[in-house]
This record gives C-alpha cells, sequence and structure tokens, in this order.
C-alpha cells in the first residue's frame, strides 16, 4: 500500500507535511514520522521509502538535508558527465542519455535534490529492481540505462583534482539476467521464399543485405562509388541514423563499422552502377534513397503481408488487381507452401538479410574473425555470443572441408611395408638405382625373375618404384 503525506498544522497555523512509517531500531519496530515543508518533497519521499525501505530512504534524507549549498547533485553531475563525452559520442546520442537521465534515472533517485555521492549500492540495485518490476523493462534495456548511470558514477570516482565520490557504488550491481536471444536466419529455400513475396523492385537489395552482411542503415546510404565493379568490392563508411526524428547520415554504428568487404559478382551485376558515383546506391520508385523505414512501410511490410496471405490461403495480394508482378498464388504454394508456417515461426525483420549473410558464412565455415570483420562487429567476442548457435553447423562444415586434404595426404603416405622397403632401396640391398645422363636408372628384378630396367627424372621415383616391382621378400633380413 502507497505511503500518502499528510497535512498537518503547526500552532502558529502554517501548515507542513507529514510521512509517517515503521522502522526496526535495535531489534524492535517503531512508529516514527518525517516532516517537510515542501508537500512535493514529502510525495517524492514517500514514494522513495516504499520502493526503497525506511533505512534507505532516512539516509538518502539525510544526506539530502546534510548538503552544502555548492553540492553537486546527481541530476547535475550526469547532465555533466553526457556533456563532457565530447565528440566521441554523436548529438543523438547524447539526446537519448539526456532523456534516459530526466525520465528514468532522476525520478526514483530524487536526483534533482540527491547529491551524487548520496548514491548507495543498496539504492542502486532497489533502482535495478523498480525498473524491472514497475516498468518491465527487458533485461537489456535495464543494462543500457544503468551503463549510463555507472558510467557516469565511475567517472565521479575518477574526478580531479578531488573525487566527488570514494568509489562506484553502481560497480558490482547484479543485473537481471539476459539470454542471448538466437538471432532468426533463413535457410535457403526461406530466403528464396522471402526473395519470391518481395516486389521484384525490392529483391536486389535483399539479397545484397544478405551477401554484404551490412546493416540496413549502412546499405541504404551507400552510393555508386562505394561499389568496385571488377571486385565486388563494398566499402561502408556511413550509415543512416535517427536524429530528433528524422534520418540523417553519420558514422557507422561502430569504430570497425568502417570497413571494405566483398560480395559475389552475381549480386554486383544486378546493379544499376551505370550513374554518377555520388548517386545512392538504391533508390525507392520515387527517386528518395533507401532508409530502413522506407524498405519497411514499401518493401518489407508488403512482403510479410503475402506471407500471411499464404498461410490464410487468401490470393487477394496476388492478382493482377493489386499490382503483383512475382509467382501465382498457386505456384507460391506449389513451391514454398511447406515454408510458411515455419517462417512465420521466426522473428522477421529488415535485419534477416543481416543475420542470414553471417550466419551463412559461419556455417560454410569461414573464420570467425573474418566474419565479424566484414559484418562490422565491435569484437569477436560479440559475433561469438549472437551467432554462437550457428557454431555446431560452422564446425561441422569445417571437418567437412578439411575432409577434402585427406585423399591427398594419404597419396602421400605409404604403409610400413613399403616405406621399409623404401629404405632397402637407400641402403642398396633392394634393386640398384645408377645415375645416368638421362636421370636414375633403376634396375630390378621381377616375380618372373626377369631383370627390368627403366630411366626416371628423379631419385625418389626411381626408388619408389623399385621398392613396390622389386620381387622377393628380403625384409626379414633386415633388422
Amino acid at each position: 500500500m502507497a505511503t500518502t503525506p499528510r497535512i498537518r498544522v503547526r500552532k502558529d497555523r502554517s501548515t507542513y507535511s507529514q510521512v509517517r512509517y515503521r522502522i526496526t531500531r535495535d531489534g524492535k519496530a517503531v512508529q516514527t514520522s518525517q516532516s517537510f515543508d515542501d508537500h512535493a518533497a514529502a510525495i517524492r519521499w514517500a514514494k522513495l521509502l516504499d520502493r526503497v525501505g525506511p533505512a534507505e530512504a532516512e539516509r538518502v534524507l539525510a544526506a539530502q538535508l546534510g548538503a552544502v549549498a555548492d553540492t553537486i547533485t546527481l541530476k547535475v553531475w550526469l547532465h555533466r558527465y553526457v556533456d563532457r563525452l565530447g565528440k566521441s559520442v554523436d548529438d543523438e546520442t547524447k539526446r537519448k542519455y539526456r532523456r534516459m537521465i530526466d525520465r528514468d534515472i532522476v525520478p526514483f533517485f530524487n536526483g534533482e535534490h540527491l547529491p551524487v555521492d548520496g548514491v548507495t549500492a543498496e539504492l542502486d540495485a532497489a533502482w535495478v529492481e523498480w525498473l524491472e518490476t514497475e516498468f518491465d523493462n527487458a533485461p537489456k534495456t535495464i543494462r543500457n540505462k544503468h551503463g549510463l548511470l555507472c558510467a557516469a558514477m565511475g567517472a565521479a570516482a575518477r574526478h580531479r583534482p578531488t573525487a566527488l565520490i570514494p568509489w562506484n557504488p553502481c560497480a558490482e550491481t547484479r543485473l537481471p539476467k539476459q539470454s542471448a536471444r538466437e538471432v532468426d536466419h533463413l535457410s535457403e529455400d526461406e530466403y528464396e521464399l522471402i526473395e519470391q513475396l518481395l516486389a521484384p523492385f525490392w529483391r536486389p537489395w535483399w539479397e545484397f543485405g544478405v551477401m554484404s552482411m551490412a546493416r540496413p542503415g549502412e546499405q541504404g546510404a551507400l552510393t555508386v562509388g562505394d561499389i568496385d565493379p571488377d571486385t565486388g568490392g563494398v566499402s561502408i563508411t556511413k550509415a543512416w541514423k535517427w536524429a530528433n526524428g528524422k534520418m540523417r547520415l553519420g558514422d557507422p554504428k561502430t569504430e570497425r563499422g568502417v570497413r571494405m568487404t566483398f560480395v559475389p559478382l552475381e549480386t554486383v551485376a544486378q546493379l544499376d552502377l551505370d550513374r554518377p558515383a555520388d548517386a545512392y546506391l538504391f533508390e525507392t520508385p520515387s527517386g528518395l534513397p533507401v532508409t530502413s523505414v522506407r524498405f519497411w512501410q514499401q518493401g518489407w511490410a508488403p512482403a510479410l503481408a503475402r506471407l500471411e496471405a499464404l498461410a490464410a490461403c487468401s490470393r487477394a495480394p496476388f492478382t493482377g488487381a493489386a499490382g503483383w508482378e512475382g509467382l501465382s498464388f498457386d505456384e507460391l504454394r506449389r513451391r514454398y507452401g511447406h515454408l510458411v508456417a515455419r517462417l512465420m515461426a521466426k522473428r522477421l525483420t529488415p535485419y534477416c538479410t543481416r543475420h542470414t549473410g553471417i550466419s551463412w558464412r559461419l556455417q560454410d565455415g569461414e573464420p570467425i574473425w573474418v566474419v565479424s570483420r566484414d559484418a562490422g562487429h565491435s569484437s569477436i567476442a560479440i559475433t561469438d555470443k549472437r551467432y554462437g548457435h550457428i557454431s555446431a553447423a560452422a564446425s561441422a562444415a569445417s571437418a567437412q572441408a578439411v575432409a577434402g586434404r585427406l585423399p591427398r595426404l594419404r597419396g602421400r603416405v605409404l604403409d610400413m611395408e613399403q616405406a621399409r622397403r623404401r629404405r632397402l632401396v637407400r641402403l642398396g640391398q633392394l634393386g640398384e638405382i645408377e645415375r645416368v645422363a638421362a636421370g636414375f636408372e633403376a634396375v630390378w628384378m621381377d616375380a618372373r625373375g626377369l631383370v627390368q630396367s627403366q630411366v626416371f627424372d628423379t631419385y625418389d621415383a626411381a626408388v619408389d618404384h623399385v621398392a613396390q616391382h622389386e620381387a622377393g621378400d628380403l625384409l626379414a633380413d633386415v633388422a
């Protein structure tokens, strides 16, 4: 039950707000209260009392009351920390951080009044629980929010010449366990079905996304000049990003996002490269650059609607009246009907192109460090974490690939008996080999007792021939 402040009247007729609560002192539960001249402050403290309990709420109140005039509050420090990030973080990310501070951190901690040194490990843990239970934040969301607070408190502990806090109270807070969801990638048949459900205009985009493993924002930012038509090289140096409700060009997501990757020449052949180098590689039918939102609205969402229609046996989206240019409903059902239910069970987003491309390369046995580099991941650990479920298939593919070496290896390895016979030839105890003008002449006796000879280009070839064709079992005479 929520604690509610009560308004009381003093003898001088002035009013104040009283918050009554119970707390354990010296092993006994006692009734007590706190008084506030500001009713809004009383409400904030009452909410904090409900969230963290009386002991921690009293400690926070004591920190607030004991703060001197020039004390830096939590809110002030968090915003100052964001300001100090400088150009290492773009303006849009800073705006998101500030919104996170004002909406998710300050209200709980009463950060407008709480000194920065008033944050404790217990208070931080209670905030994490509040985000999880009160707002049903996902583990990843909580980690993002907590990461900002933890980084800012760490900076406060490192502040020079005088640290603002003695240690980082958020450093060891246990966060909700984040189960790494296996990303959904497509099989070859599923890829083909999605391709057939896309309008023909969008199919080059779809294939290029899978083959390049580029993020949709990176793919849409490519220009004609970023493609090398001779090698299939793709230079990724920019990406579309949201900023103040609008899309703008910026840097890729990570430092390693600036990269050169390669796509098959068959994929390059589908691109319209006979245009100015600064023209966007992919444009909408109306000539606008393709952003994630535009692809979703014009290409992806209609394709998913057609997938749902296949599942519902509805022909409506596959008629000439609907402007459909692909395979007929009956042909799609005949070829891909068995895939529809399986495909609908997956989490289908435009990022399926990237996930599928990365997964296919790993399945084909390509080294993970190569895939990680070409995908623009910040580290190999990210690739391994997100696509770890591919490792078994990748290992199997790798084993199959290396198995191809065995016939060559085995072709060079002789059995033990043959190896011993070759040694006898070299020791002069089996056959004879002489150097002649044309190479090396091997002399041996065949199974009929006839002496044979042949000239070989190399000594080793002569040795092998004598060891294989010399009659008689002289091996027993060798120690």
